[in-house]
């Protein structure tokens, strides 16, 4: 009777063991699907807090150059919707447990000034002298924030530090693990409290490219989890797939894949691929970079040849970069002698061996276009009147960028000085209209 009994229990228990490890592999899984998410969304707004202050900063010091009206009341726009995008990054970072309310009213100060002058009627109202010494004084003090954030990334990329740690440190309050990033973000916290003495005056649209993606540019078939893993493989050499996760994300109408490979020597590479097309939109190996061993021409020729690998056509380096250890390339996508700035990469490149550990694409994977209407009406000669008699013009092409309505213009770029700064200035090669001016970092000035 026992063993009947035992033979009848037997396979039931042992399939329910079976049951139960399942569950809990699946369970492990689909935690470890979350981690990745949650850390990759971290990392991108961690990023996207880095580029939005920094531009806001070029932004706030262009209002300073610009010779005409309504391009200073596009870029004064433009510094109140970036000061709002800065916030909302703030937004989703794990921060919400430690104080940063002294920035974030910063940054929506910035904003709500910048909005009041910048929608007023200029031509009837111009800026005042009180106006512009706070444009000038914002612009000097963002620079004090900007360059804190910028230490901070360092020490992240330096130390390899993940955002879940940081969550888990403050929610328990560890005061063992490494609190960089904390303590960096504090430190710029307190540079903001020191800003209530700004004079704000009374008073308290050329949208980013990262604005305008269109997923309707995408092209190819869909692609498998199982073809992003062989494409990340590709990209990073491997001779197979073993130990790269992906998962599928999906944002508005676009689907895409995070991919995570962990090395053996405990480095993450993560990395996010379209569903169509299986375009990567960025890639990041975050190791630390040893001493430096390569020129920034060989670095430049590592770049270049990861992206001929990756299949992009011709490109042109707009600017670069050099922070700890590594350099990070602009290439703008050239057609003929244009250059389509919506269509841009940035490669960056360790400089101990020429190891390729940054990688975005987002603006050239939704921006590519294969046709356009590339004849000006304006002479380069003609469209050089339109623009700042003050500027000694050092260089000058086509090139086409986007306009303040999101549609892509054709333009004569101008590149000058205006004091002891660099600037570019795009002119409209049908209109002649002033249609926007960038400041060019000294990082941008250098020669290769």
């Amino acid at each position: 009777m026992y063993r009947r009994i035992a033979a009848v229990l037997f396979p039931v228990a042992a399939l329910a063991l079976i049951g139960t490890a399942a569950w809990g592999y699946k369970e492990n899984q689909e935690k470890s699907s979350l981690l990745i998410k949650a850390e990759n969304q971290y990392q991108r707004a961690f990023h996207d807090l880095n580029f939005h202050v920094d531009k806001l900063q070029d932004e706030l010091g262009k209002t300073l150059a610009l010779n005409s009206r309504k391009q200073l009341s596009n870029s004064l726009t433009n510094v109140w919707r970036l000061s709002f995008a800065a916030q909302n990054d703030l937004g989703q970072l794990p921060l919400s447990i430690m104080p940063f309310d002294k920035t974030e009213s910063f940054l929506a100060r910035i904003g709500n000034f910048s909005y009041g002058v910048g929608v007023r009627d200029l031509d009837k109202k111009p800026l005042t002298d009180r106006e512009y010494n706070t444009l000038r004084d914002l612009y000097k003090r963002s620079n004090a924030i900007q360059k804190d954030l910028q230490k901070v990334q360092s020490q992240v990329l330096s130390k390899n530090l993940r955002w879940m740690d940081v969550e888990q440190a403050m929610a328990s309050e560890d005061k063992v693990m490494d609190n960089t990033i904390i303590d960096g973000f504090k430190k710029v916290d307190k540079l903001s409290e020191g800003y209530t003495e700004v004079d704000w005056g009374p008073s308290v649209n050329n949208l980013e490219a990262e604005q305008r993606k269109n997923p309707v540019n995408l092209t190819g078939k869909m692609v498998s989890p199982q073809d992003v893993k062989e494409k990340i493989a590709d990209i990073l050499d491997r001779p197979d797939t073993k130990g790269i996760e992906v998962v599928s994300n999906r944002k508005g109408d676009v689907k895409t894949y995070s991919a995570r490979l962990k090395k053996p020597n405990g480095r993450e590479v993560n990395a996010d691929v379209t569903a169509k097309g299986g375009h990567v939109l960025w890639l990041n190996y975050d190791r630390p970079v040893n001493k430096r061993k390569l020129s920034l021409e060989r670095a430049q020729g590592e770049a270049i040849q990861f992206l001929e690998g990756l299949g992009y056509p011709e490109m042109e380096t707009t600017s670069f970069d050099e922070m700890g250890n590594m350099a990070s390339f602009s290439f703008v996508r050239k057609e003929g002698n244009v250059l389509i700035y919506p269509e841009t990469v940035v490669v960056k490149v360790a400089l101990d061996n020429g190891e390729i550990i940054g990688f975005q694409a987002e603006n050239y994977v939704y921006n590519h276009k294969d046709k356009r209407n590339l004849k000006p009406r304006l002479t380069q000669a003609q469209a050089r009147k339109y623009a700042s008699p003050r500027m000694k013009v050092k260089e000058s092409h086509p090139a086409v960028i986007f306009g303040e309505k999101g549609n892509e213009v054709l333009c004569h770029e101008f590149l000058g000085q205006l004091g002891k700064s660099e600037y570019r200035v795009f002119i409209n090669a049908d209109t002649g209209d002033e249609e926007f001016v960038q400041k060019v970092k000294k990082a941008d000035t250098k020669e290769l």
